[in-house]
């Protein structure tokens, strides 16, 4: 996964947290709990506040769940548009 994605996948989080309840969101992806089904790599985990989100392989869908493991939110964000200049 590029910078840019990472990136945009952050934005979208800390976005998401907020809307739920929690306004000062702090959190790395890379320190998160990997998450395997099957002996395959699914994606990652971790917990901010009362929420738990899990961003599924490649950021591609990113569920939010409350203490008791309903579903909050999933949400598929849109892949970032990036912009990129050709040197003069």
């Amino acid at each position: 996964m590029d910078h840019a994605t990472q990136a945009h996948i952050y934005q979208t989080i800390v976005e998401t947290l907020q809307e739920l309840g929690i306004p000062n969101a702090k959190f790395s992806i890379i320190d998160t709990t990997i998450l395997v089904q099957d002996g395959c790599y699914i994606g990652r985990s971790f917990v901010c506040g009362h929420v738990r989100v899990v961003i599924l392989s490649g950021g591609k869908r990113i569920e939010f769940y409350d203490q008791d493991g309903s579903v909050l939110r999933a949400i598929r964000p849109s892949e970032p548009v990036v912009i990129r200049g050709e040197a003069a």
